[in-house]
């Protein structure tokens, strides 16, 4: 594997760069794990998305992006669009670090969108002379045309009585007033919320102090990527607590996403919640989650997460010269007190041919005879009273992928460890969940390099990064009276070279 130079990864794209990552690109896009449904980097590596929004009647979504190679260096925000959530266009660079707030990087952020302009906050990360990081939020704005303007000075300057890790700013608009939510670190190195007020976007941004969570101090050692979203009658406030410890069976990533469902005090800064913080995935792979700027989906929000985790590698994509995904996207609403995800609802769209069906367990109709395809939408229902098992990938009789339910323990089990290619090993190879209510429903996209499981319509969900080899390719499924369907998926996202 390539050793980077500083140098390197402080390197900003220029135009004469065109070439060489158009050569990239072409390396990268005949790799056997780039997806045919999931947003992935055009070269390079991608994290956190950014500036999720709906604005001229498209759907935006930036992410940070290090052109030149799989690895975290000086990033800039890449955008692609869609028109239904589900088919995904490259549109090019958006943002690139320019200004001297920004030496070091444009870093993640958020957006809002204002009458013909939507405006996209985001965090310039700088430094001195000394390599001394000087966070600074940034403020730009696009047209409908596409083009991007940045204001030349910063909206909010670093906050005194914080350590330098002030960033990834909420943009959010309340009651005729203007508001943004900053993820912090404070002088005894714990995690907080800052709470910024404004009459203008782009003037006037006074500190009005620490939003609190009643019955919390702080989180772990840094709050990254905060999202607060009004659902229903009700507040959602997302983010991602470092240095939080596993608890059992939970949060068991490095880092995790997790949420609070709640109401929320702005006079008095407080965000009062009904109950503990959960998880957001309870899978491998997801970190700094955001909710959408929109209007389309009324009592709900819309919500993407980054594929990955800080600090996680993936080498069998890396050794290609690429990295990471988004997950799908995912739609947000709060039933009887509980947190529901589901995929957007055109996804129904790119269910194709049947591959595969089983009605109260009787085989229907059959092309896979037992061998897994590298895509797939599966839908079980009806789960019988005996155990459920389906297993992808599995090798000369070894398991592989394996998803499992215990219906006397009520726990979904999801293992990873029999695969080939283990990643990010010491963080666990394998998720329990508990299921109050038992297990109704699976629904489980499975891409190129990756699977997706909405369990129970949503109730939880597990991401997972999968790299299967050839000789990984049996699919193996146990259980009575299931209802049991397998489609092939179309392809939705391009995967061109637009810079």
């Amino acid at each position: 594997m390539k050793q980077w130079t500083n140098e390197e990864r402080y390197r900003t794209y220029q135009e004469s760069d065109k070439k060489e990552l158009q050569a990239l690109h072409e390396t990268i896009a005949a790799s056997r794990w780039r997806e045919d449904y999931h947003v992935q980097p055009v070269t390079g590596l991608m994290n956190d998305p950014n500036g999720f929004s709906y604005f001229n009647g498209k759907w935006q979504l930036f992410y940070q992006w290090f052109p030149f190679g799989p690895v975290h260096g000086m990033k800039h925000w890449y955008r692609v669009s869609s028109e239904d959530l589900v088919n995904w266009k490259n549109e090019g660079l958006a943002l690139k670090p320019e200004l001297l707030s920004e030496n070091y990087g444009c870093y993640s952020g958020s957006a809002l969108v204002q009458d013909d302009d939507l405006y996209l906050a985001y965090t310039g990360n700088s430094k001195d002379y000394e390599l001394k990081r000087h966070p600074y939020q940034l403020l730009a704005k696009m047209d409908k045309e596409g083009r991007i303007t940045k204001l030349p000075k910063p909206i909010i300057y670093p906050q005194t009585g914080y350590t330098e890790h002030q960033r990834d700013p909420k943009l959010f608009e309340y009651k005729g007033r203007y508001y943004i939510l900053l993820g912090a670190q404070n002088e005894e190195k714990k995690g907080v919320f800052l709470i910024f007020e404004s009459n203008d976007v782009e003037y006037g941004w006074q500190l009005k102090g620490e939003l609190k969570v009643r019955g919390y101090e702080s989180f772990g050692y840094m709050v990254e990527c905060p999202d607060i979203e009004k659902v229903g009658d009700k507040w959602l406030l997302l983010f991602s607590p470092q240095g939080l410890e596993a608890e059992g069976d939970r949060f068991q990533q490095k880092f995790n996403n997790v949420y609070f469902i709640g109401d929320l005090d702005l006079e008095n800064l407080e965000f009062i919640p009904d109950g503990p913080f959960e998880e957001l995935d309870c899978g491998f792979d997801f970190y700094a989650a955001q909710c959408a700027n929109q209007n389309v989906f009324e009592n709900a929000a819309v919500m993407c997460g980054w594929f990955s985790c800080a600090d996680y590698t993936c080498p069998p994509t890396e050794e290609q010269g690429w990295a990471h995904l988004m997950s799908l996207p995912r739609i947000l609403t709060i039933e009887d007190g509980k947190l529901m995800q589901r995929p957007a609802p055109d996804m129904k769209k790119l269910e194709g041919e049947v591959l595969f069906k089983a009605e109260n367990g009787t085989i229907t109709a059959d092309k896979l005879h037992g061998l897994m395809p590298r895509t797939a939408i599966i839908h079980l229902e009806n789960p019988s009273l005996q155990s459920t098992e389906l297993s992808l990938y599995s090798k000369n009789g070894r398991r592989g992928f394996e998803i499992s339910y215990d219906r006397n323990a009520k726990v979904l089990t999801v293992d990873r460890s029999a695969l080939n290619h283990q990643i990010n090993e010491e963080f666990g190879a394998v998720r329990r969940i508990a299921l109050e209510n038992g297990l109704t429903s699976l629904d489980v996209y499975v891409d190129r390099s990756s699977v997706e499981i909405f369990v129970n319509n949503g109730e939880k969900v597990v991401s997972a990064r999968v790299f299967p080899e050839a000789d990984e390719r049996i699919l193996r499924m146990g259980g009575k009276d299931i209802n049991l369907s397998i489609y092939s998926p179309l392809k939705s996202v391009e995967d061109n070279f637009i810079i």
